[in-house]
């Protein structure tokens, strides 16, 4: 991977630290995340009179629109997670993609399969069991079980099948852009991004209005539009640069070095928010970043 690749991505986990922090210290993370949309969507119909969106052809609108869908759920997901679980327990799990996107990689875009990912896939396994580990073996199990079923913690395993399901779409969309136009990797990434932003924002918004009480909904908005507006830009750039990224690398090189933003965010839960299980989190935090690095190095 190109160093300029690899800057690329490092910005990007910045930009999504940062999302994922406004996210979660919201006094609403659902209705955050759709005032947030709301400004992408003002965003992308800006870009609409600046650039030539290519709507005619029905290859990428069909990965556009289901990336829109795909991240519609997941913004309701990790948002319900949000709302019941700390950042720092919640983040880890939903950003473990590494571990099962090369398998599918594998199979649906015939990417190839190395050593070291199979021993990153079980360093990040441990590092979301040690999520779970209160005391001894038994326990741990139990814990992770729990997680799995728990009507509140389920948000965040949901979260993760989301993820690795839309960086396979998204690795398809990105291709196909590429090959009608190889000389505008950065326009690419953007319109794609605004792509299926329009779709999973407006499904997530309408979602919103059906099912939440309205005058919630607005005095959330109307405290936090700043703040969403700073997450919305951060959003632009962390999913924006993936897909510029997305049109030179494997997918499966691609989620793995971006979720070097566990560490960034794990940080902030545990040490500047003062989350509990602090040194434990820290260390799962730590060896789901030393497989990511495994999955990478094996590239």
């Amino acid at each position: 991977m190109s160093l300029l690749n690899v800057g690329l991505i490092l910005l990007s986990c910045l930009s999504h630290s940062l999302w994922n922090i406004l996210t979660q210290t919201s006094a609403n993370s659902r209705y955050f995340s759709g005032l947030k949309g709301l400004w992408i969507i003002g965003l992308g119909l800006v870009s609409f009179f600046i650039f030539d969106f290519p709507l005619n052809h029905p290859g990428l609108l069909f990965w556009a629109a289901l990336s829109g869908v795909l991240h519609g759920v997941y913004i309701l997901c990790l948002s319900r997670a949000y709302s019941t679980q700390d950042i720092s327990y919640v983040y880890p799990i939903a950003r473990s993609a590494p571990a099962f996107v090369p398998f599918f990689a594998f199979f649906f875009l015939g990417e190839t399969l190395s050593v070291f990912t199979f021993f990153a896939i079980v360093l990040i396994m441990l590092a979301i069991y040690i999520l779970h580990f209160k005391g001894d073996l038994i326990h741990g199990f139990k814990n992770l079980g729990s997680a799995i079923l728990h009507k509140d913690l389920r948000w965040a395993f949901y979260t993760l099948a989301l993820v690795v399901a839309y960086s396979l779409v998204d690795k398809q969309g990105m291709d196909v852009f590429f090959t009608l136009f190889p000389d505008q990797a950065f326009t690419n990434g953007l319109l794609f991004f605004f792509m299926e932003s329009f779709v999973g924002f407006t499904l997530y918004v309408v979602y919103l209005f059906y099912r939440e009480p309205k005058k919630a909904l607005f005095s959330v908005w109307k405290s936090e539009w700043e703040k969403a507006l700073i997450a919305g830009i951060a959003t632009l750039g962390s999913y924006g640069l993936i897909c510029v990224v997305l049109q030179f690398e494997d997918v499966s090189a691609v989620v793995s070095l971006r979720q070097t933003s566990v560490l960034m965010v794990v940080y902030w839960g545990c040490w500047k928010l003062g989350e509990p299980f602090g040194k434990q989190r820290i260390l799962a935090a730590g060896l789901m970043v030393l497989g990511i690095a495994l999955i990478g190095w094996g590239e």
